[in-house]
């Protein structure tokens, strides 16, 4: 009988998961609205994420290595499957911190027939993926056999832009597609990879820059960050709306200079700016990295931060209102 008890993450703290695994591989990731399930856009491709906490099967099954998720068919997962965009569902154990995915085209059926179905795997693949990047449970139920792949955050945009075949795999297969994946440059544009007989597509986006959007911005700000108000040429021109974002241009009212620091911890939606130009720190995000204990450094942070930003005179020169609030949404921050 299985009494492991595992750490959970609530809803918020799983959005925030999200967003910052599919970064791991591309920037060019929108969270787009949802609250379990979530819509996202990677790299273009618009899909469905409904995740559960991966826990101990309970007192009735009599494998302690086994471990499941359970789905109900909220409304929310309801109104996805009968979208006509795509609907992952994924398990998260946080003391591995590994991604478990069932096959989708083969789940859907049963997920339409049932209001709740428990989904199974083993917690020594969820340790074997973490230790090595991905693993494979083969379930050989007889009503419904297949293969269950468990990986590493880093490989959730991968996975995202391979579902449909990528649960055909063995293990060494797998095992070749994600050292593919992490030898691969950063590009803008699909490559493929062969792995047996099939094609599988590694983007790692990156949208081009344009120059002069960095040197307009940092002369904008005086070269300074307008969190914190450093120089020192650590600076660069961030961004509000995220390049690869179709609104998310070049132009000065979608930008603003932070230093190092700051530029990542805002594409991190850990710290962010309203309409009035105030600072604040994303409390949300900040317990769900407690609870996986990633939140070193949050009081360096604090301190180091402007009440509000520090802004250009020109009215013409500073952030868009429309701006902010989309890129807020963006970052998850809702």
């Amino acid at each position: 009988m299985s009494t492991r008890e595992t750490t959970k993450l609530n809803p918020a703290d799983l959005r925030y998961l999200l967003i910052d695994s599919l970064r791991l591989y591309s920037t060019n990731v929108e969270f787009l609205e949802g609250n379990n399930p979530y819509l996202f856009s990677s790299n273009g491709h618009r899909v469905y994420i409904k995740i559960s906490n991966v826990h101990a099967s309970g007192k009735n099954r009599p494998n302690a290595d086994e471990c499941r998720i359970q789905v109900s068919k909220s409304d929310g997962f309801r109104s996805a499957l009968n979208s006509k965009t795509d609907v992952l569902v994924l398990g998260y154990y946080v003391d591995d911190n590994v991604f478990t995915a069932w096959d989708p085209v083969r789940m859907r059926p049963r997920y339409n027939q049932k209001e709740t179905i428990s989904l199974y795997s083993r917690f020594r693949i969820q340790n074997e993926a973490q230790n090595n990047g991905i693993a494979l449970y083969i379930d050989n139920d007889p009503e419904q056999p297949q293969h269950v792949i468990t990986f590493k955050p880093d490989y959730l945009g991968l996975y995202l832009e391979n579902f449909k075949t990528i649960h055909g795999l063995n293990l060494d297969e797998l095992k070749t597609l994600v050292e593919a994946s992490d030898s691969m440059p950063e590009s803008d544009s699909e490559q493929p990879i062969k792995v047996g007989e099939r094609v599988y597509v590694v983007n790692h986006g990156r949208a081009h820059r344009d120059h002069r959007f960095r040197r307009d911005v940092n002369e904008a700000y005086n070269f300074k960050c307008a969190m914190c108000g450093i120089g020192l040429n650590l600076v660069e021109a961030a961004h509000i709306i995220p390049h690869a974002h179709n609104d998310g241009t070049d132009d000065i009212s979608n930008g603003v200079c932070l230093c190092t620091l700051h530029h990542k911890a805002y594409d991190n939606g850990l710290i962010y700016f309203d309409v009035d130009f105030k600072i604040k720190i994303n409390k949300s995000k900040i317990k769900y990295l407690t609870k996986i204990n990633r939140d070193s450094g949050f009081c360096t942070l604090h301190d180091l931060t402007f009440k509000e930003l520090l802004l250009p005179m020109s009215i013409s020169l500073k952030p868009a209102g429309e701006n902010i609030n989309t890129a807020n949404k963006i970052r998850g921050i809702i």
